[in-house]
């Protein structure tokens, strides 16, 4: 039987330990739109169709809670949990409806290196409104730091899916659609996260959220510049409760005709860690932020 795939990134959900300073911030200088509060859960969307891209829980102390994938139905959640199953995963929900807003089915797990991923179908999605020159459109990549690469990336290819794009000696890319990449994880430093990429429409909206992020205290800790792998544009920030986040656009469109590519493929010249080679290094602060972030012990049952 042919292996299932999850269709898209479709969501995070982050614990914070100041609710109203960040709905504040993602509202007003971040620029995701609030689509709904419940039970204490704020949902914010981008312009693109998906319900809503990011949510925002209160929690003791500041963590990751949980990375949600779309699935293309209930049939598809259903072999997903199989698969998930079969890959000798333990912690595990029943594929069920959702009451969260915006409804659908789905299920959640916990991988061997403790991260939370759920997978869903079904949410009654937007329609995809025109892109705006400085807002994001959806989450382009979740990057996380692993203690064992092959554990952790073998969960995302052999149990939901992806397949992978590109290797470097720090990074191995995954996808799941044209996107080059949706997942990006590191071989060392985890398990933490080491950003949350939102994605804008192009090199001049990257640009112009970046201007409102300087406006408003956030200063640039990493670009602008160009990525080898994938191809996108990016500026890099550090958030309220120092999350690490990214704006990023133009991510190369790939299908099965692309070359798998080695660390051999991406060497750099002394100095350079992208293709423009413009931009300093990243800043010691978005460094230390890549690895402050852990996933909730508990967090893995989206049923509750």
């Amino acid at each position: 039987m042919a292996k299932v795939s999850v269709t898209a990134l479709r969501s995070v959900e982050l614990g914070v330990t100041n609710i109203e300073e960040q709905v504040n911030f993602y509202t007003n200088v971040w620029c995701v739109d609030p689509v709904g509060e419940a039970r204490g859960v704020h949902y914010f969307r981008g312009t693109g169709p998906f319900h809503h891209i990011l949510s925002l829980r209160q929690t003791p102390k500041a963590c990751m809670l949980r990375i949600v994938f779309d699935a293309a139905d209930r049939s598809a959640v259903d072999a997903l949990h199989a698969q998930v199953k079969a890959h000798g995963i333990a912690k595990i929900d029943p594929p069920a409806p959702l009451d969260w807003p915006g409804g659908g089915y789905g299920f959640g797990f916990k991988d061997p290196e403790d991260r939370n991923y759920a997978v869903v179908c079904g949410v009654a999605d937007h329609a995809a409104g025109p892109d705006r020159p400085d807002r994001p459109r959806k989450l382009s990549h979740v990057n996380l730091n692993t203690s064992n690469n092959d554990v952790s990336s073998g969960v995302l290819i052999g149990a939901l899916g992806f397949r992978l794009a590109d290797e470097t000696d720090v990074f191995r890319f995954l996808r799941c659609n044209t996107d080059h990449h949706s997942m990006v994880m590191g071989f060392k430093g985890g398990p933490t996260l080491n950003h949350i990429a939102f994605e804008m429409p192009n090199l001049d909206s990257v640009m112009r959220g970046a201007g409102r992020m300087r406006d408003h205290g956030y200063p640039i800790e990493w670009g602008p510049g160009r990525h080898g792998a994938g191809n996108n544009v990016f500026c890099y920030f550090v958030g309220p409760e120092e999350m690490p986040i990214e704006y990023t656009g133009e991510m190369m469109q790939v299908d099965e005709s692309y070359k798998t590519g080695a660390p051999q493929d991406w060497k750099w010249p002394p100095r350079r860690l992208d293709r423009w080679g413009v931009c300093d290094f990243p800043s010691d602060r978005v460094k230390r932020a890549q690895r402050l972030f852990r996933f909730s012990d508990d967090g893995w049952k989206i049923h509750e």
